[in-house]
């Protein structure tokens, strides 16, 4: 039973809660029983972790490693009030088709629990290529409870001004930015868009000047009751929903 905090897989589990290191080994951390079931039968599960006395748990699941740790180790790792005691090194998925007849692009979203709130509505609406301009990490323990685990459901790609530029004349696609001062959404021709990206803006200062006059159509979700905007995610959701 792992006991010491200065155990290699526990200063790995550390780690990988890291953006740098995240990265650099292709590995998240993930807590719950739920979530570890998902991932170790996708087989996407490097290494489970489980409290002593809840091996029973993660018994029958398809992982070679499993590792029994203290009370103590398990709320050490813990990012939530309360831990079910079940964790796992989970590979990044790096492998998926990417489709860019539909997707999304986050322009510098920083909050991680509007970012995991994006991901699960964008999986649920059949958005699987997501493409970040210097948005938060996704695979943070934050995000990754925001979004149920649907991070690891998605096609998450980093990219710049210059290769959205690349990417929107190889393959034609229609930009549409989201904005308050933009037309109606009600009024766009679904029929007529053919390979589209819809951008969502910073949670401050909305879609940036580069993409807005790159930007093929700009968009707005009417209101009433003088509400003047909503939250990102609450906005992509929407978005997203009536555009599919």
């Amino acid at each position: 039973m792992i006991t010491s905090k200065s155990n290699e897989i526990i200063k790995t589990c550390l780690n990988i809660k890291s953006k740098k290191y995240s990265r650099q080994l292709g590995q998240a951390l993930v807590e719950s029983i739920k979530l570890v079931r998902e991932l170790a039968n996708r087989n996407m599960v490097d290494t489970i972790l489980v409290v002593e006395g809840k091996e029973d748990l993660v018994k029958n699941l398809p992982c070679d490693k499993v590792m029994i740790i203290s009370s103590a180790i398990a709320e050490y790792l813990s990012e939530t009030i309360t831990t079910d005691g079940v964790f796992a090194i989970a590979n990044i998925p790096h492998d998926g088709k990417v489709d860019y007849s539909k997707c999304l692009i986050l322009d510098h979203i920083q909050d991680p629990s509007n970012m995991g709130a994006i991901i699960r509505s964008a999986c649920a609406f059949g958005y699987n290529t997501i493409l970040s301009l210097e948005s938060v990490y996704p695979y943070t323990a934050k995000c990754i409870r925001s979004s149920m685990g649907q991070v690891f459901n998605v096609n998450f790609l980093d990219i710049s001004i210059d290769e959205l530029i690349k990417l929107k004349d190889a393959y034609n696609l229609n930009i549409i930015a989201a904005d308050m001062d933009g037309v109606s959404i009600d009024k766009i021709d679904k029929e007529k868009l053919g390979a589209y990206a819809i951008v969502i803006g910073n949670e401050g200062n909305g879609v940036c000047e580069e993409i807005e006059n790159m930007a093929d159509t700009i968009i707005s979700i009417p209101m009433e009751n003088s509400v003047e905007s909503l939250n990102a995610s609450v906005s992509a959701g929407i978005i997203m929903y009536l555009l599919r």
